[in-house]
């Protein structure tokens, strides 16, 4: 057995009716091919064993067979919270792409230094990009990274990377990324 089914309380008790189900069959098997111990038991003792240990071999299949049904209904209820939460988090994420992809143009990176770290930007929207703001980074349905701008001059500007915002710790601005209000 798994380790996954020892702590399952419904698998435990399927394995002991299991096992105790094939108790009951070899003992019909033996009491009906041979003598059982050397004592000696009347035709009818025999026959009231063998009765008795079938009524108790159908009691424990139908209680087994109930529990493998319950079995069967839980797990089909959990499959079921399962699809359910599958299929809900594509929709949040499919309504927070919108959300990126509808953002309002800012600026856009017309060149990036690697070594220095400093981005230059064209400013789209005059007077609505400050210095001190905190502007997403949008490459296709994403943000990959976020920028503080630094000075301003007319439509132009400088911009720092925000070293913890950007996914793998790896900074990977390019000219024609687009710099947006990221949606909460």
């Amino acid at each position: 057995m798994n380790n996954s089914e020892i702590s399952d309380p419904v698998a435990l008790e399927v394995a002991r009716l299991e096992k105790r189900k094939a108790q009951l069959e070899s003992a019909l098997l033996k009491g009906s091919n041979t003598n059982q111990g050397l004592t000696y038991t009347s035709p009818l003792q025999q026959a009231a064993s063998q009765q008795a240990n079938s009524v108790e071999l159908d009691r424990v299949q139908a209680e087994l067979s109930a529990l493998r049904n319950e079995r069967d209904v839980i797990e089909e209820e959990a499959a079921k919270v399962i699809a359910d939460a599958i299929g809900t988090s594509p929709a949040r994420n499919d309504r927070r792409a919108s959300l990126i992809k509808s953002a309002l143009l800012m600026a856009r990176i017309t060149e990036y230094d690697n070594v220095n770290k400093i981005a230059g930007i064209e400013i789209e929207r005059i007077g609505n990009v400050n210095t001190g703001d905190i502007l997403g980074i949008r490459r296709n349905s994403g943000i990959i990274g976020r920028l503080t701008i630094g000075t301003i001059d007319r439509n132009q500007g400088i911009a720092d990377p925000v070293p913890g915002s950007f996914m793998g710790g790896n900074i990977d601005i390019q000219p024609g990324d687009e710099l947006i209000l990221p949606p909460n």
